[in-house]
C-alpha cells in the first residue's frame, strides 16, 4: 500500500465515530429479574396488610371496635338485701324442724350479720332497738351458730329435750314482747336467717333446727360492741346532765313499772358484767324529796379515766347482789335520800342508776328489781356529791 492511501484511511477512521460495544444482556435480563420479584414480594406484603386489616376492621364492625369480644357471662340472679323479719308471725313453725344432724345450719363466707329485734304479732316496736349491723367478727358468729348443740335443752336443765323417739318440743309460756333472729348478708348468695326462740331454746334456719346457746347472743354483742367503740370517737359522747326535777309519784313506783332509761343493757343482753365496756362519762346527782317533786340540789360529772374508774365498783355491786324489794306497789314508799348516777359508755349508750338510801335502801336499774347497794358504791357516790344532807 502506498503512502497516500494509509493516509486516506486514517481520515475515514478518524471521520467516523467507534461503534458502541455489544449490549449486556444478561445484565439486563438480571435486573427485570429483581424488579420482578421486589413488585411480587411488595404486593404480597401489602395484600397481607390488607387482609389484616380488612379481618380487624370485620371484627370491630362486628364487636363495636373489640378485637377480641370476651364470651357473654353467665346471668346471676340478682342478691337481696337483707330485710329482718317484722313479726313472730314470720318467723317458721318450731314444733315441724327437725332437730339433730351435724351438717352446718348456716353456709360459710358470710361478710355481715344483722341482729334484729322481732316484735310478737301484734306488739307495737316502741322500746325495740333498731337493727344492729355487724361487719367485723362476723366468722365468729357464723362458728358459733354452726357449733349449736343438735338438740333444745329444757329452760335451766342442761340435758337435750329430746333424742331419738321423743319428738315433743317443750317450751316455756314466758311473756316475752320480742324474739331475736339473726340475718346473714352474702356477697354471692341469698341472705341466710337464723331465728331464735327463748321460749323453746332454739335457733331454726332454713327449715332446720339446733338448740339455742346464749353464746350465739354474748358473741354477737361483744364483737358489736366491739365495732361501736372503734368507730365512736370518746370526744363525740356527751357528758349526761341531771334533771332538773323528778315527780315524787314516780319515785313510789316498783322499778318494773318505772322503767329507768338503760340502753347500755341492749347490747348486753346477759348484763354480766352489768356495765360491759370503758366509761366515758359519769355524773351523780342528789335530790330533795318534797311531796311533789324531787328538786336537784347538787351535781358532778367526771370524764374518761376518771369516769372508768367508777365502772368495777357498780359491776361488783351488781354482782351476787341480794335483791330488796322496799315494799310493793302502791305501798311503795318514796325515798326521803336519793341519788342519781348517769352514766356513758365508749359506744355512746348510756344508762341510769336510782340510789334509793332511805327509808328503805335499794340500788334500782332498768327494770330489774332493786339490789342492796354495797358500801363501797354508795362511799364512790358520796366522794363526788359529799355526805347525804351537807
Amino acid at each position: 500500500m502506498r503512502h497516500e492511501d494509509e493516509d486516506i484511511r486514517s481520515l475515514l477512521t478518524e471521520a467516523v465515530p467507534p461503534l458502541s460495544p455489544p449490549a449486556d444482556r444478561l445484565g439486563a435480563v438480571a435486573r427485570r429479574v429483581r424488579r420482578h420479584r421486589r413488585r411480587l414480594v411488595g404486593g404480597s406484603a401489602l395484600a397481607v396488610v390488607l387482609a389484616v386489616g380488612l379481618a380487624v376492621g370485620g371484627v370491630q364492625g362486628f364487636t363495636g371496635g373489640r378485637a377480641d369480644p370476651a364470651p357473654p357471662a353467665a346471668t346471676r340472679p340478682a342478691v337481696e338485701e337483707p330485710r329482718c323479719p317484722t313479726h313472730l308471725g314470720q318467723f317458721p313453725d318450731l314444733r315441724s324442724a327437725p332437730y339433730g344432724g351435724s351438717e352446718p345450719l348456716v353456709p360459710e363466707g358470710a361478710v355481715e350479720v344483722t341482729a334484729c329485734e322481732v316484735p310478737a304479732t301484734g306488739s307495737a316496736r316502741a322500746g325495740l332497738s333498731g337493727p344492729r349491723v355487724l361487719t367485723v367478727g362476723v366468722s365468729d358468729v357464723v362458728r358459733v351458730i354452726n357449733s349449736l348443740p343438735p338438740y333444745p335443752t329444757s329452760p335451766g336443765s342442761p340435758s337435750p329435750q329430746r333424742s331419738g323417739d321423743d319428738q315433743e318440743l317443750r317450751c316455756s309460756f314466758v311473756h316475752r314482747d320480742h324474739e331475736l333472729a339473726f340475718v346473714l348478708r352474702y356477697p354471692d348468695r341469698q341472705p341466710v336467717t337464723v331465728y331464735t326462740s327463748a321460749n323453746c331454746g332454739v335457733a331454726v334456719s332454713g327449715g332446720r333446727g339446733r338448740g339455742l346457746d346464749f353464746a350465739l347472743f354474748t358473741t354477737f354483742f361483744d364483737r358489736y360492741r366491739a365495732q361501736l367503740v372503734a368507730r365512736t370517737p370518746p370526744e363525740t359522747i356527751p357528758t349526761p346532765t341531771c334533771a332538773p326535777s323528778i315527780p315524787t309519784s314516780r319515785l313510789r313506783l316498783t322499778p318494773d313499772r318505772s322503767g329507768l332509761d338503760d340502753r347500755i343493757s341492749t347490747d348486753n343482753p346477759g348484763r354480766s358484767p352489768q356495765l360491759p365496756t370503758r366509761l366515758v362519762a359519769v355524773t351523780a346527782c342528789r335530790y330533795e324529796v318534797g311531796d311533789s317533786l324531787a328538786r336537784l340540789t347538787g351535781q358532778r360529772s367526771e370524764r374518761l379515766d376518771a369516769a372508768d374508774a367508777l365502772r368495777p365498783t357498780v359491776n361488783a355491786a351488781f354482782d351476787r347482789a341480794r335483791t330488796t324489794t322496799c315494799g310493793g306497789y302502791p305501798g311503795y314508799p318514796p325515798p326521803t335520800a336519793f341519788d342519781s348516777l348517769l352514766v356513758a359508755d365508749a359506744t355512746g349508750a348510756t344508762a341510769e342508776f336510782w340510789l334509793r338510801r332511805a327509808p328503805c335502801p335499794a340500788l334500782v336499774s332498768g327494770k330489774s328489781s332493786g339490789v342492796r347497794p354495797s358500801a363501797a358504791l354508795v362511799a364512790a357516790i358520796d366522794g363526788l356529791l359529799g355526805p347525804p344532807g351537807r
